[in-house]
């Protein structure tokens, strides 16, 4: 019996209590965490190398359904956690949260293209003051969030793709999209 439904009652009642927000602007932050599914991997590879090159400290988290969608190591990325959740909850494991608290960051980005709740789990449970990424659900923790189009919350299976006929942003594009958006908000910051 997958208890799943008793994580999901867990998140719903952490997201109803509001959360602190401190915007950092791109250039003020020091550590981003990426939250990813394995499958998405090769197209985010070409944007954390641009990451890197511009002084960011990038910790990856990947959700990978088997050991071929998990990287070995991603240049930029110091670490890269494989997550590891339970079967029963469907949550990580305690000491998968031990081991992301010491490599939290200031920005949390969410590049995950299908619901997860093991990375809804993270995204809740990080510290970082600043989140961006796809709203999957009517409640989700981000600040910043980028809706696409073709993408219908709540409709797939947890980590199965959007069903739409149409296609979406790949994790690349939505990563790029992302640090778009959060750069334009840092200007318009700056310049009121």
């Amino acid at each position: 019996m997958c208890l799943s439904w008793i994580t999901e009652w867990r998140l719903r009642r952490r997201l109803q209590q509001p959360a602190p927000e401190r915007f950092r602007a791109f250039d003020d932050a020091e550590r981003l965490v990426v939250l990813a599914l394995g499958r998405d991997i090769p197209s985010l590879r070409p944007v954390l190398a641009e990451l890197a090159a511009a002084g960011k400290k990038i910790t990856l988290v990947v959700e990978a359904r088997s050991k071929s969608e998990l990287p070995a190591s991603i240049p930029g990325c110091d670490p890269v956690l494989s997550l590891r959740s339970s079967w029963l909850w469907r949550r990580p494991t305690r000491q998968f949260l031990e081991n992301f608290d010491r490599h939290d960051g200031e920005v949390l980005i969410d590049v995950s293209t299908a619901r997860s709740l093991p990375l809804l789990c993270l995204a809740v449970h990080s510290r970082a003051t600043f989140k961006i990424g796809v709203p999957k659900e009517e409640a989700n923790p981000f600040h910043l969030q980028i809706l696409v189009p073709a993408h219908h919350p709540g409709k797939e299976a947890d980590g199965d793709a959007p069903a739409s006929g149409k296609r979406g942003l790949d994790a690349g594009e939505l990563l790029k999209n992302a640090l778009f958006y959060w750069k334009k908000i840092g200007v318009k910051e700056n310049n009121l």
